[in-house]
């Protein structure tokens, strides 16, 4: 059955509304959990939980073969469609959750660390919980229910963070940081299943052959992006020992992190809307760029501030024994500055049904990336993010232009644009630091902090004023906030 048409500005501002109202609440928890769990465990803690974090996310990539995905990408889904889906993901998701069982050991011998055995046990189980709770999501993603997927978005950060400080208030060490998506999974996935309204029937495990073709190129680009995203932290870990892994997990918790839990529900309202205009290319190239603009205006100038002030920021989050954080995020805050908008170049490939070409640049990118964090391994945690953050800009960012450029309708020179606009603005903004901050000392890390953040908005507001495409995308939102606010009324007759 085919989908209605829609009035896309509007549903995407309803949409945009509710999804970035439970980011702002889900980041705020993910922030405040990344603080007060600092405050409780210590960093060998988290060592423990980042060194099986590759492991578990590898066998998680088979959870659902890519079929979600394809659900809301089809123009058209019929009741098969679904049910095979279903049982399919329910069956990987178990054999997933056996594998993770059975690799503990090997694991814990791998890191030379007993307490890893117990540690992937406990972890097999969100595993299963994903695979259940998979095709209701889709479901309510392609039916753009935007409201319970909003709060689905909220329970699961919340109850993850209560589950998590319970457990470290008890006592129970680096367990609670494993307790939390068992709890997040636990009250998501009834979550899922009572917001949607279809329900599984008889047991199948047969495929369309068009839902497999598009999932199994999506499951392969998951892959090669899997060593791209958890290559750092095996080799931390075995290299470097778990301290220095619990140093970089914290970093990249408090920075690229919340990057994730901004783009990453974004994908579920721009997915299935951006499949709805696939071949209105015009139409597709517009609305993309705008979203490109708007986010890197509200995300850009703070990243940047936060990476120019990286030891303020650490110090009076973490405090001064969690001061070896502070470079670490400082690299690593250079590498996110771009994902902002590079963390949203799946939407053109999957959303025109180019995941085969996905698959390909996920193969270029990852070999780079785990290329990036050998050469920096010698020099540390400091040396892999630093590595990590130049190879970004150097190899990845310029060959994803290329091929978005051949894909199209969006242009390569426009899609770097919004990258180059706003770090010339922080630019300018490190550079007007010093006249404004003269004396930084311990008690002006707030003073800091909060000055760096206005000079990155103020530079950026500026250039995004002064450049024709991105003055469009403000004079065009605030046109829509100005309407919202104060609607027109018809003249009487």
């Amino acid at each position: 059955m085919a989908d209605p048409p829609l009035q896309i500005g509007r549903i995407a501002l309803k949409g945009g509304l509710l999804t970035g109202g439970a980011q702002i609440v889900k980041v705020g928890v993910s922030t405040l959990s990344v603080v007060v769990l600092a405050r409780l465990l210590a960093p060998d803690d988290f060592g423990l939980a980042a060194s099986i974090a590759p492991v578990i996310a590898f066998v998680g990539l088979f959870q659902n073969l890519g079929l979600q995905q394809a659900i809301v990408q089809r123009p058209e889904i019929e009741d098969r469609h679904l049910n095979q889906t279903f049982w399919i993901s329910a069956l990987v998701g178990i054999l997933a959750a056996v594998i993770i069982v059975a690799a503990a050991p090997l694991v814990a011998s791998f890191y030379g660390d007993e307490r890893i055995r117990g540690l992937m046990i406990l972890a097999a189980l969100p595993v299963i919980l994903g695979s259940l709770a998979s095709v209701p999501l889709s479901l309510l993603n392609r039916n753009l229910r935007y409201g319970p997927l909003a709060v689905y978005e909220i329970v699961l950060s919340v109850a993850g963070f209560t589950a998590a400080v319970i457990a470290a208030l008890s006592g129970l060490g680096y367990w609670s940081l494993l307790i939390a998506p068992v709890a997040a999974g636990v009250c998501g996935t009834a979550m899922a299943w009572t917001a949607a309204p279809w329900r599984p029937k008889r047991p199948t495990l047969r495929a369309d052959a068009d839902l497999l073709s598009f999932g199994v190129n999506l499951t392969g680009f998951n892959l090669v992006n899997f060593f791209a995203r958890n290559g750092d932290n095996v080799l931390i870990g075995r290299f470097a020992g778990m301290s220095a892994l619990g140093y970089y997990d914290r970093a990249y918790k408090l920075l690229l992190f919340p990057i994730q839990n901004v783009t990453q529900p974004l994908s579920r309202l721009m997915i299935p809307l951006l499949s709805r205009i696939q071949e209105d290319k015009a139409r597709f190239r517009d609305v993309y760029m705008r979203i490109a603009w708007s986010l890197g205006l509200v995300m850009m100038p703070p990243i940047a501030a936060l990476t120019m002030t990286s030891e303020d920021v650490v110090r009076l989050l973490f405090g001064e024994r969690w001061l070896g954080v502070a470079p670490i995020f400082a690299w690593l805050g250079v590498a996110g500055f771009a994902q902002v908008v590079t963390n949203t170049n799946g939407w053109i490939f999957i959303c025109q049904g180019k995941t085969r070409t996905l698959f390909h640049l996920g193969l270029y990118t990852s070999v780079v990336t785990v290329a990036s964090f050998a050469v920096g391994l010698p020099w540390g945690a400091v040396g892999v993010a630093a590595a990590y953050s130049a190879s970004a800009f150097l190899l990845r960012l310029p060959v994803l232009a290329l091929v978005i450029d051949r894909v199209g309708p969006v242009r390569g020179t426009e899609f770097v644009s919004v990258v180059a606009l706003f770090g010339v603005a922080a630019l300018l903004a490190y550079a007007l630091l010093p006249v404004a901050v003269p004396t930084v000392a311990g008690y002006q890390s707030l003073v800091t902090v909060l000055v760096s953040g206005l000079l990155n908005y103020a530079t950026a507001l500026i250039l995004a004023a002064l450049y024709p495409p991105s003055r469009r995308v403000l004079l065009g939102t605030a046109g829509r906030l100005k309407d919202s606010v104060f609607p027109k009324t018809a003249p009487a007759r």
